[in-house]
């Protein structure tokens, strides 16, 4: 993966990434707010030879500074560790106490840095002062010279007897530093994980690469994602209707000679926004001053005689079983452009209806009815009468939804207009909330079925600027 890679992981789960952060701060917040506060005290030895000759004083120094290291290990020793607690009544032992005691030597120089860290300043100061007094006493017995000489080597207590005013851990700064680190990376790593395991379909992009099908339309969400009832149904937001204008204009430049004279709105799985781009692209189209007829043919979950404020028992069952004419059937919606022909009654076996004879016929006589018919179906890959319907039509979109349609699906699903040989005329994209609308231009090669072209195909399009694709049901 490169950094574009990485950015558009990001952006895509820009959320968890903040999540993660937050957690990252969060966490850090409560380690600091839980952690015991803790104190560092300070007492320091400075460590002498008796020689008074300068020379003697420097080959004294010299030894001094090898037997300072000597004294770092002998701090945290019993020999000086229980006089401590003895003085001071510590319930403790020797080895707890060490583990408070850090001793250290700085470097080229015969000091001794006593360091001592506890829950109390107070007590912490009294250790540490403690320590370095035993310990110059322990050094004084040690380093002792002969009877009645003086040691050879004389430590002083330098420093120390003041105790901390401010705690030494937890440090809130490096805690919040560490925490949006921790954060960072893991909010990073996740994202990318994410977008590896991810096989659904986002952005018109990935319609483009992963499916090979032009992208007629990037539908945003309608405004509060709900319609209210109206007989003419309201297009949403200014971001909506416009894109639907731009759904419109593509599709009447589609390949075989502009506006196909019927139109199959079909989907992989449920919830993709069939009925609702069918409603919006035949209301858009109606707008323009044309013929459309909105045809509900997914018998088995109708809705928009409800949606519409249509009378719903008379509708396309009726006109197939004979019951009642297509024109009684035929509701007029909005200024008359558009009519509505709605599911009517729910029949036993859809599947054996919408594949019968009659069904071809009706299409064909709404086609001579109107300049376009628009198809609600049901879902492709949940019924077989999408794909019937899609082979009756004169072209068919594939809708996708933004993060939810899977690649698998969409893969499937044109394999099955594939297999009835239906003319997929693109790809639109719905609820595309964050996506952005691009430049667009006609697809010039012809498609195959299910989108994809040949070889010889992709070649002879660098050739070519307009193809007509032969309509199989023109007369």
């Amino acid at each position: 993966m490169d950094l574009h890679d990485y950015l558009d992981a990001l952006r895509r789960h820009w959320r968890f990434f903040v999540v993660c952060v937050l957690l990252g701060l969060a966490g850090a917040t409560a380690v600091t707010v839980l952690m015991p506060r803790s104190y560092t005290a300070d007492a320091q030895l400075f460590v002498a030879t008796r020689d008074e000759s300068s020379g003697a004083a420097y080959q004294g120094g010299l030894f001094t500074q090898q037997r300072v290291k000597s004294y770092t290990r002998i701090v945290t020793s019993p020999a000086v560790l229980d006089g401590v607690i003895a003085e001071l009544g510590l319930p403790t032992t020797s080895d707890h106490l060490a583990k408070k005691i850090n001793a250290t030597a700085p470097l080229d120089t015969t000091l001794v840095d006593i360091k001592v860290t506890d829950r109390s300043p107070v007590r912490a100061q009294a250790i540490a002062d403690a320590t370095a007094v035993h310990l110059t006493q322990y050094i004084a017995t040690v380093e002792g010279g002969t009877k009645g000489s003086p040691p050879l080597v004389k430590a002083s207590v330098v420093g120390g007897s003041q105790p901390p005013s401010t705690p030494t851990s937890p440090r809130p700064g490096l805690n919040l530093a560490i925490g949006l680190v921790a954060g960072t990376v893991v909010g990073v790593s996740g994202a990318v994980l994410r977008q590896s395991l991810d096989t659904t379909l986002h952005t018109a992009d990935d319609i483009s690469a992963q499916l090979s099908l032009p992208v007629l339309g990037t539908v945003p969400p309608p405004d509060g994602r709900r319609r209210a009832k109206a007989a003419v149904p309201r297009l949403g937001t200014t971001r909506h209707s416009e894109a639907l204008s731009r759904l419109r204009t593509r599709l009447s430049f589609t390949p075989g000679g502009g506006m196909p004279a019927s139109v199959l709105i079909g989907s992989a799985l449920p919830a993709e926004g069939r009925t609702t781009t069918a409603v919006d692209l035949a209301t858009s189209v109606a707008r323009t001053g044309r013929r459309v007829v909105l045809l509900e043919a997914d018998l088995r979950g109708p809705c928009l005689a409800e949606r519409l404020d249509l009378r719903g028992p008379v509708g396309l069952t009726d006109v197939l079983t004979g019951r009642t004419s297509l024109c009684d059937a035929l509701q007029n919606s909005g200024d008359g452009h558009l009519r509505v022909l709605t599911s009517g009654f729910a029949p036993a076996d859809p599947s054996v209806l919408l594949s019968s004879p009659a069904m071809a016929r009706l299409i064909r006589a709404l086609e001579g009815e109107a300049d376009l018919v628009v198809v609600d179906s049901p879902p492709l890959l949940s019924f077989a009468e999408g794909a019937t319907l899609a082979s009756l039509t004169a072209g068919a979109l594939l809708l996708v939804r933004a993060g939810r349609t899977r690649l698998a699906d969409a893969h499937r699903a044109l394999d099955t207009l594939s297999a009835v040989r239906a003319r997929v005329l693109g790809a639109v994209l719905t609820d595309a909330s964050t996506e952005k609308i691009t430049d667009w231009q006609p697809p010039s090669p012809p498609l195959r079925p299910n989108g994809v072209l040949r070889p010889q195909e992709r070649a002879e399009a660098t050739n070519r600027t307009a193809v007509q694709v032969p309509d199989r049901h023109q007369k």
